[in-house]
């Protein structure tokens, strides 16, 4: 039976002054629980369901920025106080004023509670049957509207949690759909909880230009199939249309029509939605689905002046079939409405750590596996939670780790081997989550997203949710080796991982496609060509650059530890710069509620 409730963790930026002094009161029982509970044997009990500050109030603003986190329609927000000897027995919620007041069926409604605090001897929560403590301050967890759950206080110390209510959206279908704004004779739709894009894109344009924003990764086939009428075709034709897509391209070639992954025939895509590729490519022969769906919309309606924003660094040299009808543009919404949680924070520099790199992987990737193995048996904080033999790397349209490695990186292969028996006798490798248990890897065409006994929200960034978890680690390394999402391609992008040590003041190593250092300092962040050789980012071979790479993690490891932080200091100038890089490109999420 699948699992009706999940958990996950998000670093806090609220500490008790903002709720403790709050007017909490009591919260209304149903006379028919009233009665149920007693008749259990719980007449003795002093309070049933503590007291609440709840939406009959004005919500601090923290409570709004924390709810936005999570993708919920409709959120209603009630900060709790369980006192001692407060007692909430098992129950399934009702939910009757809610389903009033949003017109919403009861099998859409979930709830979050957000632990405020640390957990206190005597605090216990119980989700379905399991019991739960230990948890940490900024801990979450999320059920359906019919899973029974439990709580009670029979500490000392007050318990403090934040309970969100709010309705569910599909994932895939909200992360999917097509929104627009603008757009003539057609009604306004943005339902999206994606709440910066909105005013980041009006920022860019003060015009109201008719705009569209793509969630999602791969066809868009709510744009194909709009046919608009002649009076509205000729004022797009006039003002134009901006298109943004939140995601990188899932691009493929032309010929790459019989692929077979997962078991699976007959995709054009190896990577489950998108495609990696080898050094050579032959532009006119690229593809994208994105740009596939957005020519099919182009051709249907008549349209000449569609302007595309994308993240992909350089895109239009590489994509030549699609000019004569779109004009791409190297523009990332993805990255320009990421939130800094922490921005108000004091970050300061950290020179004495004692290990000398981090290295963070949530989903597998070939190239994150070859790195995380060179990093295995190094003094590395890492997570890693997959199993795999070397003979996975084999099989690539860019890695030919057996016969090539062994002519041109003889030592470098070594390392490798060694590191995936390391990795494979100690995954699970847990940093940030808690997994219990590895995946293993059986099929070179391996995509899933997450480990697969992952209970963390797909929508949360691994960055976002756990600031204060990795807090403690980042502070003790001299580098982070940062394994993008993408790697084989030939477009630049970067996300929000490269983005993590800029926010922790430390340098960076960038496992990603080629120019996307360039990509940074077009952006006006500055890199570190004067600490160590960054000319892999000029290589397209994908495999070359992979081992100037380990040549510089190689070197850096062979530096004692003083000698690094004497580096880190002379870099202090760079880490400052690129930090207030940030906060000026990125929005502050107070500025979004």
């Amino acid at each position: 039976m699948k699992q009706k409730w999940s958990r996950g963790h998000i670093g806090p930026f609220w500490d008790k002054t903002m709720y403790s002094d709050l007017s909490f009161v009591s919260q209304p029982i149903l006379q028919s629980e009233l009665d149920k509970w007693n008749s259990l044997g719980y007449d003795y009990v002093k309070k049933f369901l503590g007291t609440a500050y709840d939406n009959k109030n004005p919500m601090p603003d923290w409570v709004h920025n924390l709810g936005n986190l999570f993708d919920l329609a409709n959120q209603t927000y009630k900060i709790y106080k369980m006192q001692t000897l407060d007692i909430m027995p098992t129950h399934v919620d009702h939910f009757s004023t809610y389903m009033q007041l949003f017109n919403t069926p009861y099998k859409d409604i979930k709830r979050v509670l957000v632990m405020l605090e640390d957990w206190k001897p005597g605090h216990y929560l119980e989700i379905d049957g399991v019991g739960i403590t230990s948890w940490i301050a900024g801990d979450w967890f999320m059920w359906d509207s019919d899973v029974p759950h439990a709580a009670s206080n029979i500490g000392i110390e007050d318990r403090y949690t934040l309970q969100i209510t709010g309705t569910s959206l599909d994932t895939k279908k909200s992360m999917s759909d097509l929104h627009w704004f603008n757009i003539p004779n057609m009604p306004e739709k943005f339902e999206t909880s994606k709440f910066a894009y909105t005013k980041v894109i009006n920022e860019q344009f003060f015009d109201n230009s008719p705009t569209y924003l793509y969630m999602f990764n791969g066809r868009i086939t709510e744009l194909e199939e709009i046919q608009h009428d002649d009076e509205t075709i000729n004022r797009l034709n006039e003002t134009g249309i901006h298109i943004y897509l939140n995601e990188p391209l899932c691009s493929y070639q032309v010929d790459a029509v019989d692929l077979v992954y997962d078991g699976r025939e007959g995709s054009k895509h190896n990577m489950i939605f998108y495609s990696e590729f080898g050094e050579h490519i032959n532009p006119f022969e690229m593809r994208a689905d994105e740009l596939d769906s957005i020519l099919i919309y182009a051709n249907n309606n008549r349209l000449t002046n569609i302007k595309v924003h994308t993240g992909d660094y350089m895109v239009e040299p590489y994509y030549p079939e699609y000019t004569s009808r779109i004009k791409l543009l190297t523009d990332d919404i993805f990255i320009k409405s990421q939130f800094s949680l922490h921005r108000t924070e004091k970050v300061h520099l950290t020179p004495n750590f004692n290990k000398k790199f981090i290295c963070l992987n949530w989903r597998y990737t070939r190239h994150r596996f070859m790195t995380a193995a060179f990093l295995a048996e190094k003094s590395t904080y890492m997570t890693w939670y997959f199993k795999a033999g070397c003979t996975i790397m084999n099989h690539s349209p860019w890695l030919n780790f057996f016969s090539r490695w062994a002519g041109n990186y003889p030592e470098y292969q070594t390392t490798i081997m060694k590191g995936v028996i390391h990795l494979n006798n100690n995954t699970p490798l847990n940093l940030d989550l808690n997994i219990q248990n590895p995946t293993v890897i059986t099929h070179h065409y391996f995509g899933k997203f997450y480990p697969e006994n992952s209970v963390m929200n797909d929508i949360i960034q691994p960055g976002k949710a756990n600031y204060d978890k990795l807090k403690k680690f980042y502070s003790d390394v001299f580098v982070d080796i940062v394994t993008e999402s993408r790697f084989a391609q030939p477009t630049a992008n970067y996300s929000e991982k490269a983005l993590q040590p800029i926010f922790y003041k430390k340098p960076f190593i960038l496992v990603a496609p080629p120019k996307t250092l360039e990509y940074m300092r077009s952006m006006g962040f500055k890199t570190f060509g004067d600490f160590w050789d960054e000319s892999y980012d000029n290589c397209y071979n994908h495999e070359d650059r992979l081992a100037m790479i380990f040549k510089i993690i190689q070197d850096l490891d062979d530096k004692p530890i003083h000698e690094l932080r004497e580096m880190y200091n002379e870099m202090a100038y760079i880490l400052e710069h690129n930090f207030d890089v940030a906060n000026s490109i990125i929005p502050n999420v107070s500025e979004y509620t």
